[in-house]
């Protein structure tokens, strides 16, 4: 199966117009600040405010439910309403493509540290006194804590959404590569030894010895790197994902609750069977008979299908479920949405965003030789356009270095920035620069480096083009 590059996305001309509705609805929601709890108004009211039919607003209401950004309320004084933004499709949604995309174990590894490093460095500068006794009592695995918990609490304890959603991504995957190993491996044995290595790394941080705490988690990460690549090889295009794409809440009918385990295991049979992109998979009645389900519950298991882009019902004669080709669009917006409920500051979308771009850079350089001409494709074409040159080159180096995982958390930045960041709320005017121009001399520097293979060179002018030009 192709696997498609992972880049910034922008809504099509073609796309539906559910999508589109549901697109206005999210910004309506963020100019108001996220209101939760507030009611957006009736079924008809939205109706006529959109122009749509009842059709068309219910599809687009059920692809915001994805990411739990509103629900309708029934009964008197109900309506469309304000929810708290859950991050947890998304990042299964993201999970799932990684895995398609072929995200090695040490790509995995590689943006963990440079993750988690960030992580560090904010909790050992923020760092109270509940802060220490949660982070020693993780660490020590008091209360039945998993090994992942020690992870995600770095996440947490920084402070920063960003840094937080994104170990929550690669922790997702790593646990979800390590799943693959039980039967085959004693986990039990390098479990302890994590543990162990958690520990170390906590009371570093504790202590303050940045260094120290570096090391260990360097020290931590390749070592279950090197283990679990053993036995874990990721091939571009196949999955082993096992379980519901979607669990349902409490509240919602059991129809919507047995949808996401049916489509799991639609996912994990197309999969398994090696189908290909756009083979017809049986018509609506052959998979109500096969998993023995219901009408309804098929209908929601596709529609949460076609959420993760992994198949669509085709309509009319030789319809039916259809293989589509993984596109992680809808997760990113929706990640990008939860970070905008989380308050996310241009100092936190900077922050990451300065070392996903340098850890691009060494990436691209450890991939394979760099050739001018591939880094300056626009350069000509774009002598009075220095910020679009700037974009360019750092496109193609993210393009260039071959990791699926930095491309993408690149794009999640990307989408933040552009539709609910910098144009959706005010900025404070403290925090606001205008963007200094980079000249072409500049640029031509960095790529200069880069073809000469001069690595610490090349993050040197890449670092400083990034401290000089702010914006995006």
């Amino acid at each position: 199966m192709h696997i498609q590059e992972v880049s910034a996305p922008a809504a099509p001309a073609t796309e539906k117009l559910a999508v589109q509705v549901a697109r206005r609805i999210e910004r309506e929601i963020i100019e108001r600040r996220w209101p939760v709890g507030e009611v957006l108004g009736s079924e008809t009211a939205l109706r006529e405010q959109f122009g749509v039919s009842r059709s068309t607003l219910r599809e687009a209401i059920r692809v915001l439910e994805h990411s739990r950004v509103v629900h309708m309320r029934q009964g008197p004084g109900g309506g469309l309403v304000v929810g708290t933004p859950d991050p947890t499709p998304a990042i299964r949604g993201l999970v799932i493509y990684l895995e398609y995309a072929g995200a090695t174990v040490e790509q995995v590894a590689n943006a963990r540290f440079v993750i988690e490093r960030m992580a560090m460095e904010a909790v050992s500068d923020s760092l109270t006194e509940s802060g220490l006794r949660e982070l020693r009592s993780i660490a020590d695995g008091e209360g039945g804590v998993l090994p992942e918990d020690f992870h995600l609490a770095l996440g947490r304890l920084s402070g920063n959404p960003v840094l937080e959603l994104y170990t929550n991504i690669l922790v997702s995957l790593t646990k979800t590569y390590t799943e693959r190993v039980r039967g085959i491996a004693n986990t039990e044995e390098e479990g302890s030894a994590a543990a162990r290595q958690h520990l170390a790394i906590a009371e570093a941080i504790i202590a303050g010895v940045g260094g120290r705490a570096e090391n260990e988690l360097r020290d931590h990460l390749d070592r279950s790197a090197t283990w679990l690549s053993r036995f874990v090889h990721p091939v571009p295009g196949e999955s082993t994902a096992v379980g519901p794409m979607e669990p349902g809440p409490d509240e919602w009918p059991r129809e919507r609750k047995l949808a996401g385990p049916v489509a799991g295991r639609i996912r994990d049979d197309i999969f398994r069977e090696g189908r290909s992109v756009g083979e017809v998979l049986g018509s609506e009645s052959y998979f109500v008979s096969r998993y023995g389900v219901s009408r309804s519950v098929f209908r929601e298991s596709v529609r949460i299908l076609e959420h993760y882009s992994v198949a669509r019902m085709r309509p009319g004669p030789g319809g039916g479920l259809v293989v589509l080709e993984p596109d992680p669009t809808s997760s990113i917006r929706t990640a990008a949405l939860c970070l905008d409920f989380r308050g996310v500051t241009l100092e936190h979308l900077r922050s990451v965003r300065d070392e996903i771009e340098l850890s691009c850079l060494t990436a691209a350089m450890r991939f394979g030789a760099l050739d001018e001409a591939e880094l300056r494709t626009d350069r000509h074409r774009e002598e009075s356009e220095s910020s679009r040159y700037s974009t360019h080159l750092r496109d193609r180096v993210a393009t260039l270095s071959g990791d699926p995982v930095l491309t993408m958390f690149r794009s999640i930045l990307a989408v933040l920035w552009d539709e609910y960041g910098s144009g959706a709320r005010p900025v404070d005017p403290s925090h606001e620069t205008e963007p200094a121009r980079a000249d072409h001399a500049e640029l031509d520097a960095i790529v200069e480096a880069m073809v000469d293979g001069d690595e610490g060179l090349a993050r040197f002018r890449m670092r400083r083009h990034l401290r000089s030009n702010p914006g995006w």
